[in-house]
């Protein structure tokens, strides 16, 4: 590893991953030059634990299933690190971030972060450690402008440096996912009309629908 110079981050729960989860992936490596993106799936998520379904080895399949299949070509930088779903308490970004230092000669890192997230970021553990420790790239979300993100970070460590993503607008979330699994149909967000299950493989691939089927989740 002592050849590598950027490194992306990009951790979540992927409860379940979707195509704009890939898409954040691709859009990573390609816009910062990134050697290697490691993902990491939160083991437990301590900010979200009211709203996470499957457990942390299932996430952890399905993004696994989801890098793996008939699009790995576009993925072979990256990796997924099971260093938080190994722990038995909760998941600080700031403690990945210094596991992944502590392995060797890495000059840069890149911690990817939407901006509904990097804008709530004072209330994260440690979140000055975070900023110094690493460049920070958000996705755009929610309708949140990017200059109130900015500055927000910059309130915490004002030699942050701070990047954003372009062509990454997400049309589709896992609750969304959820909510249509549970209702047992499929979707197009194009047109706001249930269709047959068919519509999942747009934002969902068709073998994580499969092993969510399998495993009866999200019913």
């Amino acid at each position: 590893m002592s050849g590598i110079k950027k490194i992306g981050v990009f951790g979540g729960t992927f409860d379940p991953p979707h195509s704009g989860h890939l898409k954040i992936i691709k859009e990573s490596l390609i816009q910062r030059g990134l050697d290697r993106l490691y993902v990491v799936v939160s083991g437990d998520p301590w900010m979200k634990r009211d709203r996470v379904v499957a457990n942390k080895h299932q996430r952890q399949e399905m993004i696994k299933i989801a890098l793996t299949d008939d699009i790995y070509n576009d993925y072979k930088k990256v990796c997924l690190l099971k260093f938080e779903i190994n722990k038995d308490s909760p998941s600080y970004s700031y403690q990945t971030l210094e596991h992944l230092k502590s392995q060797g000669n890495i000059n840069d890192f890149y911690f990817i972060v939407g901006s509904d997230a990097a804008i709530n970021m004072d209330k994260w553990k440690k979140p000055l450690n975070i900023l110094s420790s690493s460049k920070i790239v958000c996705v755009p979300r929610g309708g949140i402008s990017n200059k109130s993100v900015k500055n927000k970070l910059l309130e915490i460590h004002p030699q942050a440096q701070i990047h954003f993503l372009k062509n990454v607008d997400e049309k589709i979330s896992s609750t969304t996912i959820k909510g249509f699994i549970r209702l047992g149909r499929g979707f197009d967000l194009s047109t706001e009309i249930s269709v047959p299950h068919s519509g999942y493989l747009q934002y969902l691939n068709e073998n994580v629908y499969t092993y969510i089927l399998k495993n009866k989740m999200y019913l």
